[in-house]
């Protein structure tokens, strides 16, 4: 009876940590489904909002490359190097508070200048990609503080994360980089 009870708090915590993930994806589709026309928002030292959000991201991207990397390292996933120093745990936190926080500005600027774009195939994976990335970082941040979850649901919300982070940088980041070039 313990195990079956054990079981019922497994599947409550998957259900919330999910659940949640999908009302934060929900939730920023709505939300920027419901913007009218672009607005023009301040855009600090760049040329362009679009410059703005494909320099940001690349520096976010960046980021959860080393993100990824700092996670495999601790988990003993990367092949030939040995086990993580104790640093590599604080690293990996703070360079992922720090992407975090400079995605945040990219994710304004999506949903109250752009919003959930639906216009062309690529505006709509980039919209449904950047809402994916959100929704995963909140079940994966909820799911990280909870006991008893199954042993393979932090490493897929974080590939999660990963694939709809890069996702969303190559049909935004990159297609503006092709489009207009480095330097604007």
């Amino acid at each position: 009876m313990a195990d079956a009870h054990r079981t019922g708090l497994d599947r409550a915590g998957l259900a919330v940590c999910l659940l949640a993930g999908v009302a934060v994806a929900t939730t920023l589709g709505v939300v920027g489904a419901q913007q009218g026309q672009p607005r023009l928002l301040p855009v600090w030292w760049f040329t362009s909002m679009q410059s703005m959000k494909a320099w940001l991201s690349s520096a976010v991207l960046l980021m959860i490359v080393a993100q990824v990397l700092t996670a495999s390292w601790m988990y003993g996933r990367l092949p030939l190097v040995r086990r993580a120093p104790a640093w590599v745990g604080p690293i990996h936190r703070v360079n992922g508070v720090l992407a975090f926080l400079l995605s945040l500005p990219v994710a304004y600027y999506c949903v109250y200048a752009f919003g959930f774009d639906t216009l062309t195939p690529r505006t709509t994976l980039h919209s449904v990609a950047g809402c994916v990335f959100y929704g995963a970082f909140a079940s994966k941040m909820i799911g990280l503080r909870m006991a008893r979850l199954p042993g393979w649901l932090i490493p897929v919300l974080g590939g999660t994360l990963f694939t709809a982070f890069v996702v969303a940088w190559y049909l935004s980041s990159w297609w503006w980089f092709q489009l207009v070039g480095y330097g604007r």
